[in-house]
């Protein structure tokens, strides 16, 4: 048979004196430290071209959109949150959206629309804010989600760089 010893507590350790002392002071040393808080609206979010936002259409130099309706990233979508139609037109491209929308309730800006994309045509912005007052505003159309390929194109080529380390 063993006998173990237990160890005498001070008056101090039963009451849990040291305990309360070492969490007080931790609270004491944080309510003087730096504050970490943002001032949102004023000081926005920074975004990097790492970062993935909103989906945006690109549209070309010239006015044109780079979609050509093939529904890659509607099939993409694990939200199901992209709808296209699509309609004829009269350039090489023989397609385009009619209507393309995206329910930004819906979307997780997961990014699989683009990369599933075979025209390099929808991107993740850098737009992050999401707010508004219904729910009907908040289903993006073509006329909110076009984008010149200049204001995606650290993005583009955020993505270029990724994809280089596969074509070694």
């Amino acid at each position: 048979m063993v006998i173990v010893k237990r160890k005498q507590l001070t008056l101090g350790e039963r009451l849990y004196l040291p305990e309360i002392v070492r969490g007080l002071s931790i609270t004491v040393r944080k309510m003087f430290a730096k504050r970490a808080t943002r001032q949102y609206p004023e000081e926005p979010l920074v975004t990097t071209a790492v970062t993935r936002g909103q989906p945006r259409l690109a549209m070309n130099p010239d006015q044109t959109l780079r979609c050509v309706s093939c529904g890659m990233c509607e099939a993409a979508c694990p939200a199901y949150a992209i709808t296209i139609d699509a309609h004829e037109v009269e350039r090489e491209i023989e397609r385009e959206p009619e209507h393309f929308e995206i329910d930004m309730l819906r979307c997780i800006l997961c990014g699989f629309c683009e990369e599933a994309c075979p025209k390099e045509a929808i991107w993740m912005s850098d737009e992050l804010e999401l707010a508004d007052y219904t729910r009907a505003s908040l289903v993006y159309k073509l006329d909110r989600l076009v984008r010149p390929v200049s204001q995606l194109q650290g993005r583009i080529d955020y993505i270029e760089e990724i994809n280089r380390r596969w074509n070694n």
